[in-house]
């Protein structure tokens, strides 16, 4: 890598005084709630978050966590900071926007973002773009002006990204009619043709991108290189391929852009409950795979690139114990 929504696992209780001094036992002996924001149910936020939840549960003693479905990266960054999550995954190019308070952050209180703390880059997330059969013409981002276009939930990556997107291009929403859909509800829109294009994130073999190809509707369309160029120079995107084993219905790669994910907390959780969350986390990876094959990426090899926000000194300690310094 170059650069840079509510089900619950466990009972859930705001995490306050007493329970941060909980965290903050060298033995976590006590009772703590880890929450951790994710994204739509269904989606791969979403279920990584549940085997997450399910293994420090069983790994990490007195640890109760439980996750939460959110509206994705962008409301996590807002539930981190207010500390009412105390774990979230992210798109980190978006996270490191928020903590330099820039781009689509640039009007959000100064210093908001600045007690977010990185655990680890987990797997690269790149950018979809689907047009439907009976939208022929569509062969370009530029030629979705006027188009009905799933551009993501509001509050989440992709639709900050559509944000930047359009900014480049120099869109509004005027110039499309947006669709603030994802997963199951953008999948439904296409079965019922309510919709000519999709431009979201999503994880290299996404399901969701497989269901809309086995409508036998959609084609998968390369991102147009001055917007991946565009991308690429803003911070921690960076031009991705695809490799055509996890492009849908396709027998060739797929040319997009991509962010690292990041599992992220806040500096309020302390060091020796920040390690022993990503220490368990990378010892447990094989029954992660079991939950999600994006485990894969996983590794401690790549776990510190593309970071948006400083180490959390608990990782960094596991890093430097495992000969990552």
């Amino acid at each position: 890598m170059r650069r840079r929504n509510l089900v619950r696992l466990a009972a859930t209780a705001p995490l306050g005084v007493s329970a941060l001094a909980g965290l903050a036992s060298p033995a976590i002996a006590q009772t703590r709630f880890v929450r951790i924001a994710t994204a739509g149910s269904g989606g791969n936020y979403y279920r990584l978050g549940s085997g997450l939840a399910a293994i420090w549960n069983d790994t990490v003693p007195g640890v109760r966590a439980s996750i939460q479905a959110t509206g994705g990266t962008v409301q996590n960054l807002d539930l981190l900071a207010d500390r009412e999550v105390e774990v979230a995954y992210l798109a980190g190019s978006i996270g490191e926007l928020a903590y330099k308070n820039s781009g689509v952050f640039a009007n959000r209180p100064r210093g908001r973002y600045q007690g977010l703390r990185s655990l680890a880059t987990v797997y690269p997330n790149p950018q979809w773009f689907l047009a439907m059969n009976w939208a022929p013409e569509i062969k370009t981002l530029r030629d979705l002006k006027g188009k009905r276009v799933s551009v993501g939930t509001q509050g989440s990556q992709g639709e900050a990204w559509w944000r930047i997107m359009m900014g480049h291009m120099g869109w509004t929403y005027r110039d499309i009619r947006a669709e603030f859909t994802v997963h199951g509800a953008t999948i439904d829109q296409v079965r019922n043709r309510q919709i000519d294009a999709v431009v979201w994130p999503d994880a290299p073999g996404s399901s969701s991108v497989q269901q809309m190809m086995d409508t036998g509707f959609a084609r998968i369309i390369d991102i147009d290189e001055d917007v991946v160029a565009f991308m690429a120079a803003q911070g921690l995107d960076y031009p991705y391929t695809v490799e055509a084993r996890h492009v849908p219905g396709s027998n060739r790669p797929f040319k997009t852009f991509a962010a690292p994910t990041t599992l992220a907390v806040h500096d309020r959780v302390p060091d020796d409950v920040a390690h022993a969350l990503v220490k368990t986390m990378f010892e447990n990876k094989p029954r992660l795979l079991q939950v999600h094959p994006l485990a894969d990426f996983m590794t401690l090899a790549n776990a510190r690139d593309g970071l948006p926000f400083p180490l959390h000194p608990g990782a960094e300690r596991f890093y430097a114990e495992s000969g990552r310094t």
